[in-house]
C-alpha cells in the first residue's frame, strides 16, 4: 500500500451542464488565460495559493485520496465558483470522484444546476469516494484483526505454528502506511468541510437561490471525518496489539535463555572449582569422587529448576 504521484497528460477541457461547469484536466497557462479573459477567473493564481475570494470568484483548492489500482494516489483540484461558472482544474487525469459528480447530475436531469449547486455536487462525490475508500481500509483491518488474534493465541497454545519476527514486522509495516493514508484523507475532509463552508458564506452575500442543503452537506463531510477517526483509532489498536505480542514474544524467548542459564550455573561454578591446579585435593583420590560429583551437579541444576517451576515463570 503507497501513495504515488499524479502525471499529468496533455491539458483539455470539457464543457458541463450548458456550460456552467468548465472541467480542465491538466495545469496548461493556455487554457488558463482563455478562463481569464472569458470569465475573469485567475486560476493561475489560484494553482499556487489556498481559499481566497475575488470581486466575483471564490477559489477552492482541495486535495483528497483516490484508489490508483493497488495504490493510492493524491490529487490536488481547484474549483473557481461564481455566479456565472464553475471551473476545475485536475492536475493529471481524470478524477473519479468528479467523474461521479457529471454522473449523478446526468442520471438526475440536472443540467439546469447553477454553479453553487455544481459546486456542492462536487464536494459531495469528492466526500462520498473518500468515505467508500476509508470503509475498503476498515475491512482490512478486519482480516488484520484475525491475524493478529491468531498471533496472540499462538502465545498460549504449544500446538498452534510459532511466529517470528517478520509475521509482525510486515503488518506493521502495512499498519503504518494505512495510519498514513487515513491521516490524508482526514486532512481532505477538513479541506472538504471548510471549502462547504466558504460556499455557504459566498452565498450568505449574494441572494442566489440553491437546492442543495450545504449545512447537510457540512454534516455529510463531519460523519465521515468521524468514520476516520473510528478506523484510525483500529490501526492504532492493532499497532499496540502488534507490538505487544512481539514484545510478550520476545520476552519468552529470554525467559528461556535464562532458566537455561539458571539450570547449568551452578554446574559451571562446581567444573570451575575442580578444574583448579590445587597441589592438594583430598576429592581427587576418592574412589566415589566422580559419581558423587555427577549426583552434585545433578542436585544443583535441578534445584533452581524446581523453584522456578514453582514459581510459575515457566507458563
Amino acid at each position: 500500500m503507497s501513495i504515488i504521484e499524479s502525471t499529468a497528460p496533455k491539458a483539455r477541457v470539457r464543457s458541463i451542464s450548458n456550460g456552467r461547469w468548465q472541467r480542465i484536466v491538466g495545469e496548461d497557462a493556455r487554457l488558463f488565460r482563455q478562463m481569464r479573459e472569458r470569465y475573469g477567473a485567475d486560476l493561475a493564481g489560484a494553482a499556487s495559493a489556498s481559499f481566497y475570494t475575488d470581486e466575483e470568484f471564490i477559489y477552492i483548492p482541495t486535495t483528497f485520496v483516490e484508489r490508483d489500482g493497488e495504490d493510492y494516489q493524491e490529487t490536488r483540484i481547484i474549483l473557481a465558483v461564481s455566479d456565472r461558472v464553475v471551473i476545475t482544474v485536475e492536475p493529471g487525469q481524470a478524477c473519479a470522484p468528479l467523474d461521479l459528480a457529471v454522473a449523478r447530475m446526468e442520471r438526475d436531469g440536472r443540467e439546469d444546476d447553477n454553479p453553487f449547486e455544481i459546486a456542492a455536487s462536487i464536494l459531495q462525490a469528492i466526500s462520498d469516494a473518500t468515505d467508500g475508500l476509508v470503509s475498503g481500509l476498515n475491512n482490512s483491518t478486519e482480516k488484520m484483526m484475525v491475524q493478529t488474534n491468531s498471533i496472540l493465541r499462538s502465545l498460549e497454545t504449544k500446538k498452534a505454528r510459532d511466529f517470528g519476527v517478520s509475521d509482525v514486522t510486515s503488518t506493521q509495516q502495512e499498519l503504518a502506511d494505512m495510519e498514513e493514508l487515513l491521516s490524508r484523507c482526514m486532512e481532505g475532509q477538513l479541506a472538504l468541510a471548510e471549502a462547504a463552508r466558504h460556499i455557504r458564506a459566498k452565498l450568505h452575500e449574494r441572494p442566489t437561490p440553491v437546492r442543495t442543503d450545504l449545512g447537510r452537506l457540512i454534516d455529510d463531510i463531519e460523519a465521515i471525518e468521524q468514520h476516520i477517526e473510528f478506523v484510525h483509532d483500529r490501526v492504532r489498536l492493532l499497532q499496540q496489539t502488534n507490538n505487544l505480542a512481539l514484545n510478550v514474544k520476545q520476552n519468552q524467548i529470554i525467559k528461556v535463555f535464562s532458566v537455561v542459564t539458571a539450570v547449568f550455573l551452578p554446574v559451571m561454578l562446581l567444573s570451575t572449582y575442580y578444574s583448579m591446579n590445587f597441589e592438594f585435593m583430598p576429592i581427587l583420590s576418592w574412589q566415589y569422587a566422580e559419581p558423587a560429583i555427577i549426583l552434585l551437579s545433578f542436585v544443583f541444576a535441578m534445584l533452581p529448576l524446581i523453584y522456578v517451576r514453582r514459581r510459575g515463570w515457566l507458563r
